[in-house]
């Protein structure tokens, strides 16, 4: 309702029908016809003196029921449609279209605002759908006859006119639009909706509808242009914007379906935003990829790149999955490809016969490897080793991997100096007074 009292004041404003917003008695003045007697003439007066729309609408309810042939009644009708409108009484003023419909079918106000109200009524039934058609066609037919340059009210530039015939023309396509959306021809929809785009570039509510009638058509191929149209429609700015609320919300709608389906790239998000307020359409090459698009793209370079942590986290996987308990059955006792690791921690600190690393993540610990015979000396936490090994143990919970390696096939342990060497014993010098045994030959 705010969207139809809004627009009723800008074409009151603009001057788009001059003719029918006319006071009653001006409308009356310029009809040549007789009263059916005094008591007709006298009600007139009095609708003509009323001020309050109330009134007036009392008063011309009751002509109509005393009078209904009267000459007048083209008038009459005309008359309910400049008090309905002064009222923003939106149900009152469809009904008072129709009926100066039945006497003037060529009657361009009720074909405008029956064109509008459509909309803004939200009007869905099968009827109401065949009128919309009906009148924005009709819109559509008189526009050029009735924006003649003759025509022009002296007080209205040639630019003013011609936008103002312009906006007819899309409020038109508009209706045409919303109607087979209604109707679920989406296509159709879509194409009335770009047409009064080409006409508006600036309406942000036509983006809003083009989008959704290209979401609703569900083509994986065309969710991207969908997305585009949303994002131009929630951050438009300009007289053809939407109201602050509805472009929050619209706003929000977008950011919540590019999330969906692309995952949270708040950069790319606003480039796309900044590329749709800047162009009406996406260029014929725009995509968004989809969050599965970006996981494989970044699995296969990850793969490229790092090898062996790759194939390591597809074997943590596969045994922490539901059946990994029967994955585990075929892993153990088996030797492992080699994987790379950082220190977390030695057991005994010195010469360790156990260690355990982190591979993953630089110091969660994840694999303990178990020697045969100790290592030699220390190591400092988060030095990098690499091994090969045979797995042995398991845990899914917390997720633990222990193997038992040669010490030959574990490299990046710090060579160890050289021992110490055990200082020379002398040997004792002989007791004097002691002779040496003579050796027998």
């Amino acid at each position: 309702m705010r969207l139809f009292t809004q627009t009723i004041r800008k074409i009151v404003l603009g001057g788009v029908f001059a003719g029918i917003l006319l006071s009653s008695a001006a409308l009356f003045a310029q009809a040549q016809k007789n009263w059916k007697d005094q008591a007709e003439y006298d009600l007139y007066l009095q609708i003509t003196k009323a001020t309050a729309p109330d009134q007036q609408l009392q008063l011309l309810t009751q002509w109509k029921e005393k009078y209904p042939e009267s000459d007048y009644k083209l008038e009459r009708a005309q008359t309910f449609l400049v008090v309905y409108s002064k009222k923003n009484d939106a149900a009152g003023l469809y009904k008072a279209c129709n009926d100066l419909l039945a006497l003037d079918p060529k009657s361009f106000q009720s074909l405008y605002f029956l064109t509008l109200l459509t909309v803004s009524m939200d009007r869905k039934d099968g009827e109401s759908l065949e009128t919309g058609i009906k009148s924005a066609n009709g819109l559509i037919s008189a526009l050029d006859a009735t924006y003649e340059p003759s025509k022009k009210p002296a007080a209205t530039t040639e630019e003013q006119w011609k936008q103002q015939r312009n906006d007819i023309e899309v409020q038109a396509l508009k209706t045409l639009g919303w109607v087979e959306w209604q109707k679920k021809k989406y296509t159709d929809a879509e194409k009335y909706f770009v047409k009064a785009l080409t006409l508006s570039p600036g309406n942000a509510e036509m983006s809003y509808f083009l989008g959704t009638v290209i979401a609703l058509q569900k083509d994986p191929k065309r969710q991207a242009e969908a997305m585009w149209h949303f994002a131009r429609a929630g951050h438009l700015d300009g007289p053809g914007a939407l109201d602050a609320a509805r472009k929050a919300q619209v706003a929000k709608y977008f950011e919540r379906v590019y999330t969906s389906f692309a995952g949270d790239d708040k950069k790319e998000m606003t480039e796309i935003i900044d590329k749709a307020k800047a162009s009406v359409m996406p260029p014929p090459d725009f995509k968004i990829k989809s969050k599965e698009e970006k996981m494989g793209e970044n699995l296969e370079k990850f793969k490229s790149e790092n090898p062996m942590l790759y194939q390591y986290l597809e074997i943590k996987k596969a045994l922490k999955a539901a059946d990994g308990d029967t994955y585990w059955g075929n892993l153990k006792d088996a030797e492992l490809p080699t994987f790379r690791g950082k220190l977390v921690s030695m057991k005994p600190e010195t010469n360790p016969k156990e260690i355990v690393l982190a591979v993953e993540t630089a110091d969660q610990p994840e694999v303990t490897l178990v020697f045969e015979k100790a290592l030699r000396g220390k190591a400092d936490v988060g030095t990098e080793i690499e091994f090969t090994g045979v797995a042995k143990e398991f845990t899914k919970e917390p997720y633990t991997l222990k193997l038992e390696v040669e010490n030959e096939k574990l490299k990046g342990w710090p060579v160890q100096g050289p021992a110490p060497k055990a200082p020379a014993v002398k040997k004792a010098a002989p007791k004097a007074g002691v002779a040496k045994k003579a050796v027998k030959k």
